[in-house]
This record gives C-alpha cells, sequence and structure tokens, in this order.
C-alpha cells in the first residue's frame, strides 16, 4: 500500500523499475467487501504488487490465512518481502485456483479477491512487453517463463 500519486509527470525509467509506486485502486472498497472475519480464509488471486494482499493481512487475526496467486514472476518476487506465516504466495493463473485449495487440503473459503488487469510496473517497465508510454519489445504474456 504506497502512498502518492501516480500520473506520467511524476514518473522516472529507472533501470527496469519505474520510480513511481504501485497505487492499488480501490483498496478500501475491495478489501471492506469482503467482510473479512479474523479468522478467516481468504484468497487473492491477483497478487500483484500486494496492496489488496497487505490490506487484508491487517485485518485477519492469527488464525487468519491468506492465500495469494500471481503468474507474474516479478509479483511473486515482489511478494518474497511479505514475512508472515499466516500468508502463502503461489505462482499460479487464478484459473488454477481449485488446485491450490486442493494442495492447501481447504474445500472451503471465507472470501475471494480478484482484480482483473495489469498493475503500473507492468505499464511503466517497458521491458515488460505491455508499455504504451515507453518504447520497448511487445511481450504481454502475464506470465513470462511460458512461451
Amino acid at each position: 500500500m504506497s502512498a502518492g500519486s501516480h500520473s506520467p509527470n511524476n514518473t522516472q525509467q529507472v533501470g527496469k523499475l519505474s520510480a513511481s509506486p504501485h497505487v492499488t485502486v480501490l483498496l478500501n472498497e475491495a478489501v471492506d467487501a469482503l467482510n473479512i472475519r479474523s479468522d478467516g480464509v481468504y484468497i487473492d488471486c491477483t497478487f500483484g504488487r500486494g496492496g489488496h494482499s497487505r490490506a487484508i493481512l491487517q485485518k485477519l487475526g492469527s488464525q487468519g490465512r491468506l492465500i495469494a496467486l500471481d503468474r507474474d514472476l516479478a509479483a511473486i518476487e515482489a511478494g518474497r518481502q511479505i514475512q508472515d506465516s499466516r500468508f502463502l504466495l503461489v505462482h499460479a493463473h487464478f484459473s488454477e485456483l481449485h488446485q491450490v485449495l486442493h494442495d492447501q487440503g481447504l474445500e472451503q473459503v471465507d472470501g475471494i479477491l480478484l482484480d482483473l488487469g495489469i498493475s503500473s510496473p507492468q505499464i511503466d517497465e517497458a521491458e515488460r512487453g505491455f508499455s504504451f508510454r515507453f518504447d520497448g519489445p511487445l511481450d504481454m504474456r502475464m506470465d513470462q517463463s511460458k512461451g
């Protein structure tokens, strides 16, 4: 959850990473809509840079659990910063949710969040292949580890 505004005027390309932070859109509205129980099990099917996941973790108690998925390896790498025993980050597409839940021994959950679309870093980093703001290769795969 980062503060500040994001606009072309305050963004600078710095190597492979953009100097502007990713700002989670509708953060409070999305998390509030989950009606989080402190001991609940929640799924963030589109981890991105973790804004929603961090907000969910703040509302969970010690018995709560959050499983996050993303197919973007850069998102998985960013998620490694979250060191929390209640949190599991899985490199998977949300269409694989059933298998992820099975692997975790879960038959039901209390809430699922999907923030569909692309994230700021995918647009801001020309090398990602999504940018319409900077020159770079065209490669619109969310999971660059798959051909």
